[in-house]
């Protein structure tokens, strides 16, 4: 049932940023909710061993910034976010859920990961096409698979894999790594990680689930395939006014406000954000500070 809402600010996005923002917010006594159209944490949710500044189990440390935000009196909005509208001083964030009016927004609605956009990757998707090593290691226990990608999250996530699988195939366009050194280390070191280099995949093969890809033409056989090779900002549901990059990342002025007077940016949704979880935390912070700072002097 569609419903209004009213709130000093919205956060658009659960993950990392989103709820950083809405705690700094809600610590600021502000009137404060979110909305997230998937399960609460973001990309980290299924990182068992996250690394880095910040370190520990990406599910453990989601639920703690949950739990912390819905004690301080934050509420949940779950739904699907189709746009952002003006009426007359106040914003209205829209959504499948209802129209939840605020007064000031921050959009950290995150990135999806890159689909490659070969043959089979969609009609195979969860039929052994997966996007996460760490919930779907187990299910390929003593079978091959496919990794595609040079980075940290794909050679992770081939490490992972090697804890389950017989053997890992990692396909890279590249002939070098820009993962760190020690995913790097850890690749060369695995016994059961073979590194395609200079390859690419055209095709994922199989029909009632993955039988195979097709690497420079040769098909691996395998019954897991999954992709690493980068992120698409969510930002396609906001209005045209709020500039983009080529990325789709929102461009935010110094004070984390976007070009819609109220909106703000956080996260691998605003354009020049590192891609750290620490770099994902301190962005909610200064997004919700700049909307706090900008309320009292609305207030005022």
């Amino acid at each position: 049932m569609s419903e209004t809402t009213s709130h000093d600010l919205v956060v658009i996005g659960a993950g990392a940023a989103g709820l950083s923002a809405a705690l700094e917010g809600l610590k600021a006594g502000l009137s404060t909710a979110w909305l997230e159209a998937q399960m609460f944490g973001g990309l980290i949710l299924n990182v068992n061993e996250l690394e880095g500044e910040i370190e520990g189990s990406g599910a453990e440390l989601s639920s703690t910034w949950m739990s912390d935000a819905m004690d301080l009196g934050g509420e949940n909005l779950e739904g699907v976010v189709s746009g952002i509208e003006r009426e007359g001083e106040v914003l209205v964030v829209v959504s499948d859920a209802g129209r939840h009016r605020a007064q000031a927004v921050i959009v950290a609605s995150g990135a999806a990961l890159k689909k490659l956009g070969v043959p089979g990757e969609a009609e195979l998707e969860y039929k052994g096409v997966s996007h996460c090593a760490d919930c779907d290691g187990p299910m390929f226990q003593g079978q091959d698979v496919v990794v595609v990608g040079g980075g940290d999250s794909a050679l992770q996530s081939a490490m992972v894999l090697s804890r389950f699988c017989r053997r890992v195939h990692l396909v890279h366009r590249g002939s070098s790594f820009r993962a760190k050194p020690y995913w790097v280390d850890a690749v060369q070191a695995a016994g059961n990680v073979q590194v395609h280099w200079n390859s690419e995949v055209s095709e994922v093969l199989g029909t009632a689930g993955v039988e195979g890809a097709r690497v420079n033409g040769e098909v691996v056989p395998c019954t897991g395939f999954l992709a690493f090779i980068g992120l698409e900002p969510a930002t396609e549901f906001l209005p045209a006014v709020i500039a983009r990059d080529e990325r789709g990342a929102l461009f935010a002025a110094e004070g984390m406000e976007t070009a819609m007077p109220g909106v703000f940016a956080a996260g691998i949704a605003r354009s020049g954000c590192g891609g750290s979880l620490a770099d994902a935390v301190a962005d909610g912070q200064a997004a919700a500070r700049a909307a706090i700072a900008r309320l009292a002097g609305t207030k005022a």
